[in-house]
């Protein structure tokens, strides 16, 4: 499965609403797969709440995990590119969409978000879309 950023957010600060994600992360259930402007939008969002070295520290866990399958974005950048003159979602959406649709995978976001709910209604997106707040 895909995961956005939201659920790398959520796994990082432990918060209830990934408990059981981890879980079956840890038990081998789900194998995560991300891009790196996943982990690179992940860094930043911890960096400007609790520091570089606190950022740097768990992207670099993130990598060594062995849990975690981080793809190279450009494998997934003209799919994206074409998503995002047709959709009013954001363009790390697009790129993490485009690598579910390429990998045949679903997409995990850890919220419903109001533009991609919006996109949904007008056209489905080529691959399943699944809310960490509808799952747990």
């Amino acid at each position: 499965m895909v995961f956005d950023t939201g659920v790398m957010v959520e796994l990082v600060k432990g918060s209830k609403l990934a408990l059981g994600l981890k879980g079956r992360i840890e038990g081998g259930a789900v194998l995560p797969h991300l891009g790196e402007i996943n982990m690179a939008e992940l860094s930043y969002l911890v960096c400007r709440g609790e520091g570089w070295q606190k950022a740097s520290r768990v992207t670099a866990l993130i990598r060594d995990s062995g849990y975690f399958s981080i793809h190279p974005d450009s494998a997934f950048l003209e799919r994206a590119v074409r998503m995002k003159c047709d959709r009013s979602i954001s363009f790390v959406d697009c790129i993490t969409i485009a690598m579910g649709e390429t990998l045949s995978m679903a997409v995990l976001f850890a919220r419903h978000e109001r533009e991609l709910d919006a996109e949904r209604r007008k056209e489905p997106f080529k691959t399943g879309l699944k809310f960490l707040e509808d799952l747990e």
